[in-house]
């Protein structure tokens, strides 16, 4: 049900990795290189991630096997590779680095800790849903519009460019959007699971005098974490039919319900200063950074380990 790597694989994990770091190049020639995606960040801030206590016997497991408390690195962001007005449609991004969690890990976390990734987007799904579809793709956002132009007379790509303009949305608040996966995990064994963190406070807007700026979802987000404590559910959906819930096609919604597992709490504070950016530019996440019994599944996930190692080496050498 889930291949294994290949050579074909293989072949199209390069050409990515090639592509992403041609891009690279081009965008920041005298060095100094963001990330190839989510480079704009709203702001990195502490958080705290509480296990609930009435997770169902079945679904202990992992980083939630039992009721614990553990610091947690959240990084807000904008998807698109080059910083642009927040007043733009786009996929928003929460990152959270969960720190300090227990057992085996699948890749060490270059903070000196071992840590749970989890990568979360606005959208539920990501939309190139296999690997050669995620090279021609990538292509043709980060090359320009005739790389754009060739890609969309594709028929074949025409679902893609729909669910990408589908989930690409205006967004006033950080803190009331959902954030999902988009791929799915290893949930122990014999289980597989999708994340997904749904707002306490949904209906959050934009609240600040003026007219919105180009930054102005930073704006926003520092005026709330002055005033009060924020907070999200963690929940999963539990993989059952493979026709319903596809390990491996990436662009299907998965209907299943939300069970909650933990609490992520966002205390009052202030992260608008220069160590907290600096601190927020150099944290590395892959969804590999993570607890065994959270392995990704799939290829599309195969593929984002390697883009993601050689990406972040890149950065920071």
């Amino acid at each position: 049900m889930i291949e294994k790597s290949n050579h074909r694989e293989e072949k199209e994990i390069q050409e990515i990795i090639k592509t992403m770091k041609d891009f690279l190049a081009k965008t920041y020639p005298d060095g100094n290189i963001r990330r190839n995606f989510h480079p704009k960040m709203h702001g990195c801030v502490k958080g705290m991630l509480e296990v609930r206590k009435d997770i169902p016997a079945p679904l202990r497991c992992g980083l939630f096997k039992k009721p614990a408390s553990y610091e947690a690195w959240l990084r807000f962001s904008n998807a698109p590779p080059i910083a642009q007005s927040d007043k733009r449609s786009s996929g928003r991004g929460l990152a959270i680095k969960v720190l300090d969690v227990p057992g085996e890990v699948l890749e060490p976390d270059p903070i000196g800790k071992n840590s749970q990734n989890f990568l979360l987007t606005t959208s539920p799904i990501l939309s190139a849903w296999n690997i050669s579809l995620y090279r021609k793709a990538i292509k043709a956002v980060l090359f320009g519009w005739k790389e754009r132009l060739r890609f969309a007379l594709n028929p074949g790509h025409w679902r893609s460019l729909y669910l990408t303009l589908k989930y690409s949305k205006k967004h006033d608040n950080l803190l009331a959007q959902t954030y999902f996966s988009g791929g799915a995990f290893k949930y122990g064994t014999g289980k597989y699971v999708k994340f997904l963190l749904e707002p306490h406070h949904p209906e959050l807007e934009y609240t600040l005098s003026e007219p919105k700026s180009d930054d102005f979802l930073k704006a926003q987000l520092k005026t709330d974490l002055v005033t009060s404590k924020q907070g999200f559910t963690l929940c999963i959906q539990v993989h059952d039919n493979e026709k319903t819930e596809p390990l491996e096609n990436t662009s299907i919604v998965w209907k299943k319900e939300s069970i909650p597992v933990a609490d992520l709490w966002i205390p009052r504070q202030e992260f608008d200063f220069p160590e907290r950016e600096e601190l927020g530019d150099a944290l590395v996440f892959s969804p590999w950074i993570a607890m065994a019994d959270h392995e990704p599944v799939g290829e599309i996930n195969r593929a984002r380990k390697r883009v993601y190692q050689e990406l972040a080496e890149l950065r920071s050498s």
